[in-house]
Order: C-alpha cells, then sequence, then structure tokens
C-alpha cells in the first residue's frame, strides 16, 4: 500500500481515468474509492481545493 501527496491536476487526472466506485463527502473533504485500468483500486482523499492524497491499495 501506498500514500502519496496529490495536488488537484493529478487527483483530477485519476478520477477521469478511474471508474469511481462510491463517495463520501464529509465537512472538511471527500473520500472516493475507485479502479484504475492499470493501479488498481484507488482511494482519493480530497479537500476543498482540490489537492489532497492517493491511496494505492494492493489488490
Amino acid at each position: 500500500m501506498r500514500l502519496l501527496q496529490a495536488e488537484a491536476s493529478l487527483i483530477e487526472d485519476l478520477k477521469d481515468e478511474s471508474e469511481v466506485i462510491g463517495s463520501l463527502e464529509l465537512a472538511d473533504f471527500t473520500v472516493l474509492t475507485a479502479r484504475h485500468p492499470t493501479l488498481g483500486k484507488l482511494i482519493l482523499i480530497v479537500g476543498a481545493d482540490g489537492s489532497g492524497a492517493v491511496v494505492e491499495a494492493d489488490e
């Protein structure tokens, strides 16, 4: 499992390239689960400004 800090542009690119499976909107951030064609399972944590973190989960 890898955890990466991500700028808004990277998070948007990953969302566009992935199939979003689920989402949870909270007051300060949004959590998305997604399946990317080459990276596999991803968890995207997105702050109000669009930046956040990406978790690459092991299959």
